[in-house]
């Protein structure tokens, strides 16, 4: 599933410059406090299951950076990963 989320994440990113990654995470950030709190994050499927993997620094929250670490973490292409 996070797979899939870092795909749609990625092929924005490409599609309409880093705008399109940051208006996600800003759309997130429902209180724009700056992070993503684990409520917030149960608004994006797949990213609360996540959870533990994606708060590097484990301060309960997700930011701006590690949140940028999980949108380039998606393989260059789906066909990549069957070579």
């Amino acid at each position: 599933m996070l797979q899939k989320l870092t795909l749609a994440a990625l092929a924005m990113l490409v599609a309409g410059g880093a705008t399109a990654g940051e208006g996600m995470y800003k759309n997130l950030d429902a209180n724009q406090d700056g992070a993503i709190s684990p409520e917030e994050a149960a608004a994006m499927p797949g990213l609360s299951e996540k959870w533990v993997e994606l708060d590097v620094n484990a301060d309960g929250k997700v930011d701006e950076a590690e949140f940028a670490k999980m949108e380039v973490s998606a393989p260059k292409s789906v066909d990549e990963r069957y070579k």
